[in-house]
Formats: C-alpha cells, structure tokens, sequence
C-alpha cells in the first residue's frame, strides 16, 4: 500500500488539515495468547499471533495495513482530529477506521484484551474488504468462526453514530418560550449561540428569534483527538481518540408580534386648560401586566414589546387633565393571521353646553330677544367665539374643559346689556344655564337704577291726581 512518491509528502502541510512531523515513536507489545488471525490476498497467506502495538506513552494502537509490516525507530507524519488528509483511504473508510477505535478496546466496558483483537480485525476488513480474513484455532490453523456478537455490537455502534437523529425537524415555540426535545439529550451538544440546559432532555432557553440551532454528538470520551500515523517504511499506524463529529441543524420558528397603539387626542371641542400629558394605557396576559406606555403633550403612535401568539387586554389606567375616562377593556389577539394587529384609541375631552335664554323688557312687559350677541373668553382672556340669540332668545355653545367668561357685546338699542359673568366646565353632568334680562332705557329719565315700591308708586299716582283737582 505504501506509495512510492509518498516520501516527497512528509514535509508538506496540506492545507486546512492538522498534520506534521510526530515525535511519537511506537513498540511491539505483549502477544494475546490464543489469538490467532489468517490473512490471503493475491494467492497468498499471512498468519500471525495477535499482539498489542502501543507508542511511547503506553497508549495502544493499531495497524492500518494488514499486508505491511511494522518496524522499530520508523519517523512518521502525524494526522490529528481532522483525518483526511490521509490518502491512502477513501473518506468513508477513514470515517468507518475512526469509528471503530472510538467504540473498540478501552470504550466503557470493552476492557477484555479481545476487544483489542476484534478491533484490530475490523479495521483490516475496513481496508482490505477483498482481502480474505480470519480467525483461526491456532497459529495457520483453521477457519473459525468467532466473536460474532461482539463484532455486531462494534458495528452497530459505528452505524448508529452518524445517523440523522429523529429530533432533527422543524419547531415552532411562543416567544420566549422553552424548547424542550426529549430525545435531544446529553450525548448531544448545541453548537449556535443558545442557552440550554441538558440532561435526560434538551431544553433550550428562553428562544426570541426565528433561528437555526446546530447540534452534534459529543466525542468526549478520550483525552485526546483520533491520529493517523504515516509512515514511508514501516506499517501506518491508528490511535484511538476523540472523533469529529457530524453537525446538524434544525429551524425553530418564533410565534411573536407586536400590538401597535395608536393614541389619539381630541381636537373637536375648544379647549386651552386640557392636558394631554400621562395618559396611559396597560397591557395584560392573563391579568399580569406585561407593558405599559404613557404619552407627553402629543399623541402616540406605540409599538409594544415582542410577544407571544395569544390574546391580550389594553385598558387606560390614567387619563390626563381636561379628558375623560375610558372605560373601554379593549381585546386584542396576536396570531398568525396578524401578527401587527393595530388598536386606535380615542381619548375624548370632557365637554358641555352654555345655554343662554336671552329677554328685553321694556318696564314691566318682557319677551325672548333676537340677535343680542354674547362674546365668550378664555382664561387667558382669548376670544373663543361670539354667539348671537335666535329667535327664540336662546343661544347656544359647546365647550371643553376650562374657565369662561361671557359678555354680551350688543343688543337691542335703548336697553341694557347683561352683567358678564364667568362658569367652569370640569364635567359633563352640571348643566350651565343663564337667563339673561335687558331693560329699556327712557331717554328723559336719566340711566339709574331706582328701587321703588308698588305702595310708594300708588302714593306718587294719587298725589299727582289731587294736585290737578285743587
């Protein structure tokens, strides 16, 4: 097998592939008594008593050439970890080799020197499948049949070790949920980016985002890392060690969205004194509030937190000054439909009605007045509107929340106009109602304002009647 230019590739770094000049050096160990392996090819038979091959360090190795012989003080090129940049064998067979000294001598319970023989034997049938090889009853003896049980144990471990695990699918979670895969369990490891805990179970923490997690079995098992060695004049050697593993992955899809608020003032109704400042609304899940947002001056367009499919509670916990409550328990339901689901809310100002009932009266005879026109103020003293009287005497405006004041700015002439006055509206229950009266002035009697009794004007009558007769 030993490759004529091979001897050119020892000082050459392949690569991306670990492999340099080894200082190990490697001897003939003890004999394994009752052993014995047969070996044809080409016509030709090699038998041998099986023995253990260990390096320096007592570590055993073994043979990767079954029709090679193994020599004293030979140098050799060192593979570790990564494999392929062994030619001498396909990928498939390297990855068969590795496995099998993974699972072979020295793997948990297989401790019985004929584990070292099985695996040695597996190997040669590996490298050599039409080589004929075989265990025999003594040295060259004959044909036997042997070990048949445990040499399907060793291949059934090495079958098992790259196959698609079943828990390699699609998931789909709630945001910030758990994932929990029962048969993902501690021979495994996740390679992304995720928190877990692992035991007879995977459960990975806490999942925000659509992702791709990556796992693969652990190779722990051995202190060091799988090694080929390359020899140009002596048989190449394996030692058993930590293998790398197959990766795979699977996709988690993340169930989440969020909940626009749009939070709106109003602007249908005067108003200076109203605060639109710290209205505030909640947002709830099964009665635990979950977020909460709050407004300056100005209305709010609002984008909640990320969260999971469900149906969800809004509902205002503060109203700002000047607005009325909302008493609204508003649903909202995030799913796959919609996923943005959008809720407007309306925040209304507290408002009422100024009825004014306006009367002329000339002396004792008063009716409604048409077109007395009343000017209506801020607090600020702002002209807010000026209202005129129907034919019916009655004036009318709606107002928002504030402090008012109201005088009247003309009316019928040669009469009286009405005292200003101020009221507050604070609230929608108090009704705000004036009945205003403007009196006739005479133009011969001056405009002052005389308080006279009906007894003291009979008297005025009566004397004026006895001064004409005298």
């Amino acid at each position: 097998m030993k490759k004529i230019f091979l001897i050119l590739s020892i000082g050459i770094l392949l690569w991306g592939v670990k492999v340099r000049a080894s200082d190990d050096t490697f001897y003939e160990g003890n004999y394994i008594n009752g052993e014995y392996i047969n070996k044809k090819i080409d016509g030709k038979t090699y038998y041998m008593t099986m023995q253990f091959i260990k390096d320096n360090n007592g570590n055993i190795v073994y043979c990767l050439e079954p029709f090679v012989s193994f020599e004293n003080g030979q140098s050799y090129v060192k593979y570790e970890g990564d494999l392929t940049g062994y030619k001498d064998l396909s990928k498939e067979q390297i990855r068969n080799i590795e496995l099998i000294v993974y699972y072979g001598y020295g793997f948990t319970n297989r401790l019985d020197n004929k584990w070292y023989v099985i695996t040695q034997y597996l190997i040669w049938k590996e490298v050599s499948p039409k080589a004929d090889i075989y265990f025999t009853d003594k040295l060259n003896g004959k044909k036997i049949s042997k070990y048949e049980d445990e040499i399907k144990e060793i291949k059934n471990d090495v079958l098992k070790h790259d196959i698609k695990p079943n828990f390699i699918k699609d998931y789909v979670v709630n945001y910030k949920d758990n994932l929990i895969i029962d048969s993902l369990n501690s021979e495994y490891e996740i390679v992304t980016d995720y928190k877990y805990n692992i035991t007879d179970k995977m459960e990975i923490l806490n999942i925000v985002d659509d992702g791709e997690i990556k796992v693969r079995k652990k190779s722990n098992y051995y202190k060091n890392k799988v090694a080929i060695f390359d020899s140009t004049n002596s048989q190449d050697l394996i030692r058993p060690g930590n293998v790398n593993n197959l990766e795979y992955s699977f996709k988690v899809k993340v169930n989440k969205g969020r909940i626009t608020l749009d939070i709106r003032d109003d602007h249908s109704v005067y108003t200076i004194e109203s605060s639109f400042k710290n209205t505030c609304y909640e947002i709830k899940s099964n009665d635990e509030v979950i977020d909460k947002v709050c407004t300056g001056e100005e209305p709010l367009i609002y984008r909640t937190l990320y969260l999971p499919y469900g149906e969800y509670k809004v509902y205002q916990v503060s109203n700002g000054i000047g607005y009325k409550k909302d008493k609204e328990l508003y649903s909202v339901k995030i799913s796959s439909d919609n996923n943005e689901p959008e809720l407007i809310l309306y925040n209304k100002l507290i408002r009422n009605d100024l009825d004014i009932i306006k009367y002329a009266c000339y002396y004792d005879e008063c009716e409604v007045e048409e077109g007395a026109i009343f000017r209506v103020l801020d607090i600020k003293g702002n002209v807010v509107e000026d209202i005129v009287s129907l034919s019916n005497g009655f004036a009318n405006i709606e107002l928002g929340y504030g402090s008012y004041q109201v005088k009247q700015i003309k009316g019928l002439t040669n009469y009286t106009f009405s005292d200003p006055f101020n009221f507050k509206i604070v609230d929608e229950i108090t009704e705000h109602k004036k009945e205003l009266y403007n009196y006739f002035i005479d133009e011969d009697i001056p405009d002052t304002k005389v308080d006279v009794s009906f007894w003291d004007l009979l008297f005025s009558v009566f004397a004026s009647i006895f001064a004409i007769f005298n």
